[in-house]
């Protein structure tokens, strides 16, 4: 997913742009969250260039143009201009070079003026781009905060995830998404989801229809966002993978490429299923710190089956 230049003119907050030129070409895109600095492409080294990024001019930039011949500084901003750029930003509210000005002008290449100092716009500027172009992905399911573990229910329409939500919550855990989950990676390597617009502190359940969750349990029972530490996913006892009794194989689910811990817990009659899923978040705590009960307790008859038969030599 693409942002266009005209979304970075809209931002507030500390990072405040003005368009100074190249006005028409607001809807250029930016397909890279890193931002660049162009000081070896306006000394003629163009390929150094990557498409789509922002490229930042501070006072070493601005100072090396303005000491440029002008035939010479516009010959390196022209270089710059006809070259894949999003667009220019000219920070520390310097003065604009008028071969710069011109330039983008000619070229519809936005030319952007900031007050801020160069190293808080690429922080600025990198930070909220890697929040915009994050990957994202949307699936069916419900997504809570067990015990502050990001815990997202899979499983077909009508399996029981509604209900385990609302039973959950009844103990205290709280909502982030029903039905609809966006998920995205941020910031790398990990994962991150929200409710879908519109659907925001509601869950359906079948028989009660639509519910609003903060009227019911309070403002403090949703929450807009969590990772995802977890997916369990609801299953019918003759639908279920072969169980494995003790624990031992910790089994993933791929989102956006990134493995998360995968768990099956399987249906019956009379089975709590919201204690299975606040314990298994529990459990997937402790191995986050290391702490593997199965594991443990296997290699725990391992070494008494081996004292037991060592005696037995004797």
């Amino acid at each position: 997913m693409n942002v266009t230049v005209r979304e970075v003119v809209g931002l507030r907050g500390s990072l405040k742009f003005k368009v100074v030129a190249g006005g028409r070409g607001l809807a250029r895109e930016i397909s890279a969250p890193r931002v660049q600095k162009p000081a070896l492409a306006l000394a003629g080294y163009l390929d150094q260039i990557h498409p789509g990024r922002i490229q930042v001019l501070g006072n070493a930039e601005i100072g090396y143009l303005r000491r440029l011949p002008k035939d010479e500084a516009s010959e390196a901003v022209e270089g710059v201009c006809r070259s894949p750029v999003a667009c220019l930003v000219v920070t520390n509210g310097n003065t604009i070079p008028e071969v710069l000005r011109r330039a983008c002008s000619h070229h519809r290449v936005p030319l952007l003026t900031t007050d801020s100092q160069t190293n808080e716009a690429l922080r600025g500027l990198t930070r909220w781009l890697e929040e915009r172009l994050a990957p994202e992905t949307t699936l069916h399911g419900v997504l809570l905060s067990v015990i502050g573990h990001g815990v997202v229910l899979l499983g077909k329409s009508g399996i029981g995830k509604s209900e385990a939500a609302l039973a959950l919550l009844n103990r205290g855990h709280l909502l982030v998404a029903d039905d609809v989950v966006h998920v995205r990676e941020a910031p790398q390597g990990t994962l991150r989801g929200r409710c879908a617009e519109g659907l925001r502190h509601h869950l359906e359940i079948r028989g009660l229809g639509v519910l609003d969750v903060e009227q019911l349990f309070g403002t403090l029972s949703t929450l807009d966002e969590t990772s995802i530490d977890l997916a369990i996913e609801l299953v019918d006892v003759d639908e279920a993978a072969d169980p494995d009794r003790l624990g031992i194989e910790d089994r993933h689910i791929a989102l956006l490429n990134i493995d998360i811990p995968h768990l099956q817990i399987q249906l019956r009659p009379g089975r709590d299923v919201a204690t299975l899923i606040e314990v298994a978040a529990r459990s997937q705590q402790l191995k986050a710190r290391g702490i593997h009960s199965a594991k443990r307790f296997v290699a725990q008859m391992d070494r008494n089956l081996r004292r037991t038969a060592t005696r037995g030599r004797r």
